[in-house]
C-alpha cells in the first residue's frame, strides 16, 4: 500500500541522493539505449525491442514532478554519448535525446493520469487504458516524430522507420513497463493467494518453462507453432496461479531470451528472409496481451470473491440483526419506561435511586449497541443530501474530545473552503467519531484530524473502491503503536477487535460501520500504519452536478410540544401490541397524559372490537411485527372502516421511515419514552387536523 500522511506538505527532496540516483540511472540508460547507435542494422536489439525509456518510466512513475529533473537531465546527457557511436550529426543526436525525454514525460503522465497513478494495473479498466495509450497512442506519436528526424538525416523509408521505432517501442512499453511496476512496490494482493511465497514460487516455475521451451525449441528444432503453445502454457499458469508479478516476470524472461535467440539465428525465429522479426514481435504482443488479461481477469474475480464474502458477512449480519430488533427494541423499552417511571416516583435521596440511573444507563447503552448493529449490517438511514464535510467532521471532533482521556490532545486541520459530499449526515458523524474515537484511544498523546478535496489520491483502500475522479478524504491520524500487519485483514470484520485494556475490550463494530458505511457511499477507507502511528483515511467520491441538494437540518422541522399541558381529553385510544411488558407501559403513559387507552396484545381481538363501534374510538397505536396479523395489514382494515381514523405506527424497523412513508402514517421508534410519544400523539393529531380541514375547505 503506498505510505500516506495526514500533512499537506511535502517532504523535503533529498538532492545530494537523488542526483546520486539520477547519474546511476543515467549509466544504465546509457547502457540499454547503446543499440540504438545501430539502428540501421536488423543485427541489434533496436529495430525488435527498445528497453531502455521502459524502466525510467516505472522508475518516474512513483516520483513526484518536482524530481523528475536530474533524470530526465541524466537521460538526454546519456544519449548524447549514444550518439557518438553513430555517425550522425550533434544537432540529430540532440533531437533524438530530446524524443528520449518526451517520450519518458509523455508515458508518465499519461499512464498517472489515465491508467492508475499507483501504478498498479489490476483492472481490466486500467489494462485497457494501458494498452491503448502507451505502447499505442503514446508510442505511436513518438515514433512518427522519430521516423521524421531519421528520414531527414539519412535516407530511408519514413514509413518503414515509423513501423520500425513504433513496433520496438511500443513492445517493450507493454512488456517491460508493468513488470517494474508491478515488482517496484511490495505485493499488494498477495501474489493472487497464498502469500509473497507462494507468488515467488510460481514466478520462479514459470520462467524455468520458458527457458526449458526455448532450449527445446534450440535442440529439437520446435516450430513456432509449438513455441507459441508451450510460451501460452507458462503464462496462463502463471497469471493464475501468481498474479499479474509473476505473469509480467515470465512473459519479460520470454521476450528478452526470444529476442537473443533471434539475434543470433537460434530458435524457430532465425533470420530465415521472411520477416522473423516482425513475427516474434506480433507473437510477442500476442503472448503479453493474453499473460495480463488472464493475470488481471482472475484478479478481479478474487477481489469480487472476497467482496461477496464480505458481504455475505454483513448479510448474515443484516438477518440477526432484524431478527432481533423488534424484540430486543421491546426489551429495552420495557426496562428502561418501567426504570424511568421508578426514577420519577421515588425519592431522589433513596438508596434505590443509584441503581435505576444505572440501570437507564444501561438500555442507553443498548439502544446504541442495536443501532451500531443495524449500521454495520448497512441498514440504517440512506437518505441523502449535500452536506459539508467540514460541519460533520467538526461535530465528530467536538463530541470526542471530551470523551479523551486528559493526556490525549486532538488537533483539527480544517480548511477554509466548503467540502460538499452527497451522504446521509448522521451516518458521517456515526463515521467520522468511531474514527477519531478510535484514534484516540491508541494515540500516545496526540491525534491529527484533516480534510482535502481534489483528485484522488493513490491510496489503496483497504475496503471499498478508491473514487474514480474527484475525491474528498478524511485523514486521522494517531501517534500510537500502529496495528500488527496480521490484523489489517480484518480490521474491517464484525465484532473483530484487538482492544483491551483499561478501557475494556471493544466490540469489533465501530470500523465494521466505518467500512460498510464507506462502501454504500461509493468510497473506501485505507489504513496506513508503522510503529510511529496509524493513519486512516476516509474516501468519499465528490457530488456530481446534478446531485447538489439542499441538506435539511432536522432541527428546523421539530412539531413544537407544550410540555406543560397534557394532550389527552379522555379520548379513547386504542393501544396493539403483542409484547405484554411493553403494552403495559404505554397504557400507563397513555392514562398519564389524560387518554383512556384500551389495551390489544391479539390485533384480532382489537378488530373485532373496533368493527363494533369505529365512531367511539379517538385514536389508535399499533405495533407493526404481530404474528397474528401486521400493523399494516390492521391499518388497511381500520381505514375500511374509519377512513379518517388518526394512527400511529410503532416498530423497531430500520426501515421505519420508508414504510410509515408508504402506508402514510406517521411513525414512532422503538424503544421510545414517555416524551417520545406524546410528540409522536400531538404531531399525528395535529397532521389529522389539518388534512381534515384541507378537506373540508376544498370545493
Amino acid at each position: 500500500m503506498t505510505e500516506f500522511h495526514p500533512s499537506s506538505q511535502p517532504s523535503p527532496i533529498d538532492w545530494p541522493r537523488t542526483l546520486f540516483a539520477a547519474v546511476i540511472a543515467g549509466i544504465l540508460y546509457y547502457m540499454l539505449a547503446s543499440p540504438a547507435a545501430n539502428i540501421a542494422q536488423s543485427t541489434t536489439l533496436a529495430p525488435i525491442a527498445w528497453p531502455a525509456p521502459t524502466f525510467m518510466i516505472a522508475l518516474l512513475w512513483h516520483k513526484p514532478a518536482r524530481e523528475w529533473a536530474p533524470y530526465l537531465l541524466a537521460v538526454f546527457v546519456a544519449m548524447l554519448f549514444v550518439g557518438n557511436l553513430d555517425w550522425l550529426p550533434l544537432l540529430t543526436d540532440a533531437g533524438f535525446a530530446l524524443l528520449n525525454v518526451a517520450e519518458i514525460v509523455a508515458c508518465v503522465l499519461v499512464g498517472r493520469r489515465w491508467v492508475a497513478r499507483d501504478g498498479q494495473i489490476d483492472t481490466l479498466r486500467k489494462l485497457t487504458r494501458f494498452l491503448l495509450l502507451l505502447p499505442l497512442a503514446v508510442t505511436a506519436l513518438i515514433a512518427a516524430i522519430g521516423a521524421t528526424l531519421a528520414s531527414s538525416a539519412m535516407p530511408g523509408d519514413w514509413l518503414s522507420e515509423w513501423r520500425t521505432l513504433l513496433v520496438g517501442n511500443g513492445l517493450a512499453v507493454l512488456v517491460l513497463v508493468p513488470a517494474l511496476l508491478a515488482w517496484s512496490q511490495p505485493p499488494r494482493e498477495q501474489d493472487a493467494i497464498n502469500g509473497t511465497a507462494h507468488g515467488v514460487q510460481v514466478s520462479l516455475a514459470g520462467v524455468v518453462v520458458v527457458v526449458c521451451a526455448l532450449l527445446a525449441c534450440v535442440m529439437v528444432d520446435l516450430s513456432e507453432a509449438t513455441l507459441r503453445v508451450l510460451l501460452s502454457l507458462a503464462l496462463v499458469g502463471t497469471a493464475l496461479y501468481g498474479g499479474m508479478r509473476s505473469a509480467s516476470l515470465t512473459m519479460s524472461v520470454a521476450a528478452v531470451l526470444a529476442v537473443l535467440m533471434t539475434l543470433y539465428d537460434l530458435g524457430p525465429y532465425r533470420q530465415d528472409g521472411l520477416d522473423s522479426t516482425w513475427r516474434l514481435q506480433v507473437d510477442l504482443v500476442g503472448l503479453a496481451v493474453l499473460g495480463f488479461f488472464v493475470a488481471v481477469a482472475v484478479r478481479e474475480r478474487q477481489a469480487l470473491s472476497a467482496r461477496m464474502e464480505q458481504m455475505r458477512r454483513f448479510e448474515s449480519l443484516g438477518l440477526m440483526a432484524g431478527g432481533i430488533a423488534h424484540d430486543f427494541n421491546n426489551v429495552l423499552g420495557a426496562a428502561g419506561g418501567y426504570a424511568e417511571l421508578a426514577h420519577e416516583r421515588i425519592d431522589p435521596a433513596s438508596p434505590a435511586a443509584a441503581p435505576l440511573h444505572e440501570v437507564m444507563s444501561a438500555v442507553a447503552r443498548g439502544r446504541d449497541l442495536t443501532e451500531q448493529i443495524l449500521l454495520a449490517a448497512r441498514r440504517g438511514d440512506r437518505q441523502r443530501a449535500t452536506i459539508d464535510l467540514r460541519e460533520v467532521v467538526g461535530e465528530a471532533v467536538r463530541l470526542a474530545r471530551p470523551l479523551c482521556g486528559p493526556d490525549i490532545t486532538i488537533g483539527f486541520d480544517q480548511p477554509p473552503q466548503a467540502l460538499l459530499v452527497y451522504a446521509n449526515s448522521s451516518q458521517l458523524l456515526r463515521v467520522a467519531l468511531n474514527l477519531v474515537r478510535n484514534a484516540s484511544q491508541a494515540a500516545r498523546s496526540r491525534v491529527v484530524v484533516s480534510l482535502a478535496a481534489g483528485n484522488a489520491p493513490a491510496t489503496l483502500p483497504l475496503i471499498g473502491e478508491l473514487p474514480a475522479e474527484q475525491a474528498l478524504w478524511l485523514d486521522v491520524a494517531d501517534d500510537g503503536g500502529g496495528i500488527a500487519p496480521a490484523h489489517m485483514s480484518r480490521l474491517f470484520e464484525p465484532f473483530f477487535s484487538t482492544r483491551s485494556g483499561a478501557g475494556g475490550k471493544g466490540t469489533g463494530l465501530g470500523l465494521a460501520i466505518v467500512g460498510s458505511i464507506a462502501v454504500e457511499h461509493g468510497g473506501g477507507v485505507a489504513v496506513s500504519s508503522s510503529p510511529a502511528g496509524t493513519v486512516f483515511r476516509l474516501l468519499l467520491p465528490a457530488p456530481a452536478a446534478g446531485e447538489v441538494t439542499p441538506a435539511v437540518n432536522p432541527a428546523t422541522v421539530a412539531v413544537p410540544v407544550a410540555q406543560e399541558a397534557l394532550p389527552g381529553h379522555g379520548e379513547c385510544v386504542f393501544v396493539v401490541d403483542d409484547d405484554h411488558a411493553q403494552l403495559a407501559l404505554c397504557q400507563e403513559w397513555l392514562t398519564a397524559m389524560g387518554f383512556e387507552p384500551i389495551s390489544f396484545s391479539d390485533p384480532l381481538e382489537a378488530m373485532e372490537e373496533f368493527a363494533l363501534e369505529p365512531l367511539a374510538v379517538d385514536f389508535l397505536i399499533t405495533d407493526f411485527d404481530m404474528p397474528q396479523l401486521a400493523g399494516d395489514a390492521l391499518l388497511a382494515q381500520v381505514r375500511a372502516l374509519r377512513p379518517d381514523m388518526p394512527l400511529l405506527l410503532c416498530s423497531g424497523r430500520t426501515q421505519l421511515a420508508q414504510l410509515a412513508a408508504t402506508l402514510q402514517v406517521p411513525a414512532l421508534s422503538k424503544p421510545f419514552d414517555a416524551a417520545a410519544l406524546q410528540r409522536a400523539i400531538i404531531s399525528a393529531l395535529t397532521a389529522k387536523q389539518g388534512s381534515t380541514g384541507e378537506s373540508q375547505a376544498a370545493p
